[in-house]
């Protein structure tokens, strides 16, 4: 799955590319992509604080039955849900911190063309826990931020970050 997203004031950093000098562009724009992405303090890698939701809490009442009539519980959509998760579980649900960490370990940019790249995430958890169309409800729920809302987040200090990483190459290249 691929995941797509918009940022909001995407022209200011248009009009900042645009006033670069000659070879400056590409050092401001790879600079910009990786403070977007980050790391374990900020960024798509910065991984957002664990809370618990149940699935009763993120999804409610579905209307869902059982073949008897009764109601399925709360946060599954069909009896067959609710055995497949009781399977998996084997009766009961793990309450506690269990996540990987690949999904967000996994941000990463993709050179598409000298003067274009893409920021990617090949894991498919990524389209379910932070896509800005894809998101469920339960990540949503404890508070796991969209794409676009990090990157919103994070411009302004990937601005200062490119402009830095530009000033070090011009002087580097004896300009000022």
């Amino acid at each position: 799955m691929m995941i797509n997203f918009k940022i909001r004031g995407v022209e200011k950093v248009q009009e900042y590319l645009a006033s670069l000098p000659y070879g400056a562009t590409k050092i401001a724009l790879t600079a910009l992509t990786e403070y977007v992405i980050g790391d374990e303090t900020h960024g798509l890698k910065h991984p957002d604080p664990y809370k618990y939701a149940s699935r009763a809490k993120a999804y409610g009442y579905t209307g869902a039955k059982f073949e008897n009539g009764n109601p399925v519980p709360a946060g599954y959509f069909s009896a067959k849900q609710f055995r497949y998760v009781a399977a998996i579980t084997k009766g009961f649900t793990m309450r506690g911190e269990n996540r990987t960490g690949n999904s967000t370990d996994a941000w990463q940019y993709v050179e598409v063309s000298p003067y274009n790249i893409k920021i990617v995430n090949p894991e498919p958890g990524a389209y379910w826990t932070r896509d800005d169309s894809g998101q469920a409800r339960q990540p949503a729920n404890v508070g796991w931020r969209k794409v676009s809302a990090v990157i919103e987040a994070n411009i302004k200090g990937a601005m200062k970050h490119a402009t830095a990483e530009v000033n070090n190459y011009l002087k580097s290249k004896g300009k000022k």
